[in-house]
Parts: C-alpha cells; sequence; structure tokens
C-alpha cells in the first residue's frame, strides 16, 4: 500500500509540474501606450512605444501633441526617446516593476511676447513666433503587466530645457498610463 501511495503521489506532483512549464509567459517585445492622464487633463496626446532589450531595461520613444491651442505656448509638440532600467523585478520574462528613466526631449511651441515700451500705450504690439528646445530629464515609476499583455503604468518625472529658446525653463514628464505587449 505504501509503495502504490508513493507512485500515485510521484505521478500527481509530476503532472502538476509539467503543467506550470507549459504556461505561457508574455515574451512580446514591443509595447505601445496611451496616456489617459494626459488625455483628459490637459487635453494632450502622448503614444509611447518601447522595446524590451531584456528583463531589466527597454528603450523607446514617446511623442505628444497638444489638442489645445491654449496649451501650445507651453509646448504644442515633442519627441521624447528614453531608456529604461527596471528594478526589484521577480518575474522570469522582465521589463516590469519599478523603473528609472533618462531621457531627451525635443520639443516646440508657440511664443507670444507683448512690448510695452511702444511710444504710445494703446498700441502695444504682440510679437508671435515659435521656439524649439532640446531637453534631458529622469523619470521614475512602477510597471504592471498582466500575463495576456495588458499594461498599466504610473510614472512622475520631468526635466530642463538646455538651449533657453523657451519661456519655459523646465518640462514635467509622467501620467497614467495603458496600454498593450505586442508580438
Amino acid at each position: 500500500m505504501k509503495k502504490i501511495f508513493t507512485v500515485i503521489a510521484t505521478l500527481i506532483f509530476s503532472l502538476s509540474y509539467a503543467q506550470e512549464e507549459n504556461l505561457v509567459r508574455n515574451e512580446n517585445k514591443h509595447e505601445f501606450r496611451l496616456d489617459a492622464l494626459e488625455i483628459l487633463a490637459i487635453p494632450n496626446l502622448e503614444i509611447n512605444y518601447e522595446y524590451i532589450l531584456n528583463k531589466y531595461s527597454g528603450a523607446g520613444i514617446a511623442a505628444s501633441v497638444s489638442l489645445d491651442n491654449d496649451y501650445k505656448e507651453y509646448q504644442a509638440y515633442s519627441i521624447s526617446p528614453y531608456y529604461r532600467q527596471y528594478f526589484l523585478n521577480k518575474k522570469d520574462f522582465g521589463a516590469r516593476g519599478m523603473f528609472v528613466e533618462g531621457l531627451l526631449r525635443f520639443a516646440g511651441g508657440e511664443v507670444e511676447t507683448n512690448d510695452f515700451n511702444s511710444p504710445t500705450p494703446v498700441n502695444n504690439t504682440t510679437n508671435e513666433g515659435n521656439w524649439f528646445d532640446i531637453g534631458v530629464g529622469l523619470v521614475v515609476g512602477q510597471k504592471w503587466v498582466s500575463d495576456n499583455g495588458f499594461v498599466f503604468e504610473v510614472s512622475l518625472g520631468g526635466g530642463r530645457y538646455l538651449l533657453d529658446e523657451s519661456n519655459n525653463e523646465g518640462f514635467f514628464r509622467g501620467g497614467v498610463l495603458i496600454g498593450y505587449r505586442f508580438f
């Protein structure tokens, strides 16, 4: 009886172990995300693409376009290439968990300046133009990825413009992003 119990127990444990190995892990390397917070709050459309290099790092690009004319003075568009390093990752296939991101930002917008030194105070002139600037920044955040590929991310950070072409000294980067990890 003892031998039969040992054989049955061994068979059950080996079958359950085999089922664990057959679980499909999401090892896709291409990820697309939308920033839901910016769409609702500003309104601004930001689309992110990230290529997963390995379970500890990824590289990507974010493109942002303003949907509101009042916001274009701050930033009408931006393109931000970035590199991420993931920490505290306990999953077999990573690029999830806490991360630190270094980024460059190429941004532009519109600028209005008032000339208050006009000879007649009634006819103050307004100069309109465009600006373009390059900045560097740092972001920290947390990313969750489900087994079927759904992605949820929360991040916060910012940076500083280097060329002083705009009225802004720095920029904000972060938000609540949702997306999907593909092929």
